[in-house]
């Protein structure tokens, strides 16, 4: 009977993830749940990752924020659509406009074409790591949340018109 199959085979349980994807967890959901309230998403789940993308309105473009290599945080557009030569005309495109775009986000900028992936990106870095205290944490939070919403109302416009 199946139940007495269920019952003869050992399920392993579930693994308990780490206390670093624990940490990663926490910190994108109170991201998330911060970037919902002031209606920037409509993401609803933290992942136990480096890294949450959220939707810009424009296929293949993202904002995301991660926990980088040599204990860095990135905000960023990212740019994959799927299409090597459609990203780079896409970051190219940008990047002529680097100077106003920069002016305008109020800070210079990391242009990332990645000559060497199918992607691109544009990002703003700051020193941290998923490891710092937790007012420290809760800084990079803030400094995430005001560079995410920059990235949108600086490149979203620009990327949406190009786009079409």
């Amino acid at each position: 009977f199946p139940n007495e199959w269920g019952k003869s085979k050992k399920v392993a349980p579930a693994e308990k993830p780490s206390e670093r994807r624990e940490a990663y967890t926490a910190f994108f959901q109170e991201l998330i749940d911060e970037l919902r309230k002031r209606h920037f998403t409509g993401a609803r789940i933290g992942q136990p990752q480096n890294w949450y993308s959220f939707a810009s309105g424009t296929a293949g473009v993202t904002y995301g924020c991660s926990f980088a290599q040599g204990k860095q945080v990135r905000a960023e557009v990212y740019i994959n659509t799927g299409d090597q030569a459609a990203n780079k005309a896409l970051f190219d495109a940008l990047d002529k406009e680097k100077a106003d775009l920069e002016r305008q986000f109020g800070e210079s900028l990391k242009w990332e074409r990645l000559d060497d992936r199918s992607a691109s990106r544009v990002a703003n870095y700051r020193q941290g790591s998923i490891d710092d205290n937790p007012e420290t944490l809760a800084q990079i939070r803030s400094w995430a949340i005001d560079r995410l919403f920059q990235f949108k109302k600086v490149f979203g416009p620009r990327i949406a018109a190009l786009a079409r």
